[in-house]
């Protein structure tokens, strides 16, 4: 439903990098000076500063943040080999640092290098049980993997901490919803839009959950939001199903004509146009949609080729006056 995992890495890249963090290592404050080109935004001008021979003049605290802040703006950059290889010779000089570790992580999360992520983010999770980015980037990790149960898991103990934040809370609920968790799911989606109310993507979960509640009215209301909120035509293809399934068939093939104008062969709309022509009695305009959606759809999608051959099948049979032999079917 978004990008993959921009609120990751910005989670690991945030309160560290801005706030200066001693932990009893000796520094000189030397760096201090750089931290405050971070924090004004000066990428360029952060990295012009953090010369060879300046690092060679670092120890301690400063020199840890100094690699943080090289890899960090690196990434900004749009260089992230170069963070990468900062953050890995930060990692072998403070090997029991948790920023230069979740960092390092996260960056090869990002690039789907996840079999050299995990690791890492277990190391965070060794030293420091409860830190909020290493349970998310190995949520993120098993949800993709399909370990949903672990997943959960560890996106509940990522929100014990992190839980200001909407996207956490929607992903954790897309998780909750495959695992068919839906009043949990309906819980956490409500609480993202309580963060941002003008999500359109959160609407379009919570519509899904209100569906599997059998709370369609409500389901419609929310993609009706989304909509609004610039959802774009998946909400309409969407709501269009969610009409044909309570029966509201002159919306339903509203709502599918909409989908069509903006998507000539959308499968799903000519599906839902499809049936409300069959149940007008259009049998003839009901096989042409139909057909149509096995001439778009069957090179992808195997199971909408063979329902719009079955329901095609049944309007010709209904069309040729064979109605017990379409309902027994």
């Amino acid at each position: 439903m978004r990008p993959w995992a921009p609120l990751a890495l910005a989670l690991a890249l945030a309160a560290p990098a801005r706030a200066w963090r001693p932990f009893g290592e000796p520094s000189d404050g030397k760096v201090r000076p750089i931290q405050e080109l971070n924090d004004a935004g000066k990428a360029r001008e952060v990295l012009a500063a953090l010369t060879p021979e300046f690092i060679q003049t670092l120890r301690g605290t400063d020199l840890r943040q100094a690699y943080i802040l090289m890899g960090d703006n690196h990434d900004r950059l749009g260089r992230p080999d170069a963070a990468v290889s900062d953050y890995q010779l930060g990692v072998s000089l403070f090997p029991k640092n948790v920023d230069l570790l979740s960092r390092l992580g996260m960056i090869l999360h990002r690039e789907g290098l996840d079999e050299q992520a995990k690791p890492l983010f277990l190391r965070v999770l060794a030293l420091e049980p409860h830190h909020g980015t290493a349970h998310q980037g190995l949520a993120e990790i098993d949800r993709k993997l399909g370990f949903l149960e672990r997943s959960a898991e560890h996106y509940e103990a990522t929100l014990e901490i992190l839980d200001t934040h909407a996207d956490l809370w929607r992903d954790y609920a897309e998780v909750l919803l495959a695992l068919r968790e839906v009043k949990t799911a309906d819980l956490a989606l409500r609480k993202s839009l309580e963060l941002e109310p003008k999500s359109p993507d959160a609407h379009v979960l919570l519509a899904f959950a209100r569906r599997a509640q059998g709370d369609l009215g409500g389901a419609i209301d929310d993609l009706d939001a989304a909509y609004a909120l610039g959802a774009g035509v998946g909400a309409r293809r969407a709501k269009a199903l969610f009409l044909l399934e309570a029966g509201k068939m002159d919306e339903a093939l509203a709502e599918a004509n909409a989908v069509l104008a903006e998507v000539p062969g959308d499968g799903a709309a000519l599906w839902v146009r499809a049936r409300t022509r069959l149940a007008r009695g259009d049998e003839d305009g009901a096989v042409r949609d139909l057909e149509q959606v096995k001439a778009t759809e069957g090179g992808r999608n195997a199971f909408a080729a063979q329902a719009a051959r079955a329901l095609a099948v049944a309007a010709r049979q209904i069309r040729s006056g064979r109605e017990d032999e379409f309902y027994r079917k």
